[in-house]
């Protein structure tokens, strides 16, 4: 059925904005449409500051308003389009703050890979790994898919450190299509200093060794329960074992 319905929905790419808007109304007022490893944050103590690596079109600001409650979100958001429409949705929200650039191990100019498919856009695809951007809609996961009617647009995004910002995170999320290792990478003393609650997206090992090197361990949250089948995820939540013991978990 999805990919049926992905290849029906390149017709009609009004229903993209249409999608995210009702998705977020029932993030926002219903508490519904959360993806289910930003409930382990509701155990978690209310306040703090919530870093949004990945701010797409806001689902994760809300859920982390909703789950953590934190009393400052910074979100990261490479695409120019994807930002200006954050700073627009969130412009009275003095607690939220839209960052237009991208999170990699070292500073500079970079291009953004942005998948287009007939005159849909796949904002929520897009990488600063090509092969990421390219490979993801396949026969797999598209009906019909014909790779024809892919192509890629570029744009050049300023790239920097999460440590270039000097901030103090005890939340962290991390969806960047395929790159999460060079963000952590770029974000090392953050990390090491804060050990913040972690959700990352589809991280390999490499990352996860990294991240369990400072105390943060890989979870599956799984029916309401935390295992650590984390490479059957596809976000894994991070925590210490002190994360554990005062959210009960």
């Amino acid at each position: 059925m999805k990919r049926q319905l992905r290849n029906l929905q390149t017709f009609f790419p009004f229903i993209r904005p249409a999608k995210f808007g009702a998705y977020n109304a029932a993030a926002r007022y219903l508490g519904l449409r959360i993806q289910s490893e930003f409930r382990v944050l509701a155990s978690s103590m209310a306040g703090g500051v919530a870093v949004d690596i990945g701010g797409n079109w806001g689902q994760s600001i809300l859920a982390f308003k909703r789950m953590a409650r934190p009393s400052k979100i910074i979100s990261f958001e490479p695409n120019q389009i994807l930002a200006n429409r954050l700073k627009h949705a969130f412009r009275k929200d003095d607690n939220v703050e839209i960052q237009a650039c991208a999170l990699a191990h070292k500073r500079g100019n970079f291009t953004l890979f942005v998948p287009h498919y007939r005159n849909y856009i796949y904002d929520g695809l897009a990488s600063l790994d090509e092969g990421e951007a390219r490979n993801w809609l396949n026969p797999r996961r598209m009906m019909g898919f014909d790779p024809d009617k892919l192509r890629l647009a570029e744009q050049t995004v300023p790239v920097e450190t999460l440590d270039s910002f000097d901030l103090a995170p005890d939340f962290v999320k991390i969806d960047v299509q395929g790159v999460g290792l060079a963000v952590v990478k770029g974000g090392m003393e953050t990390f090491r200093r804060n050990k913040p609650i972690s959700i990352i997206e589809r991280p390999g090992r490499e990352l996860v060794a990294l991240l369990d090197s400072m105390g943060l361990k890989a979870y599956r949250f799984h029916k309401g329960r935390l295992d650590t089948a984390w490479n059957r995820a596809f976000n894994c939540v991070f925590l210490t074992d002190k994360h554990r013991m005062e959210m009960g978990l």
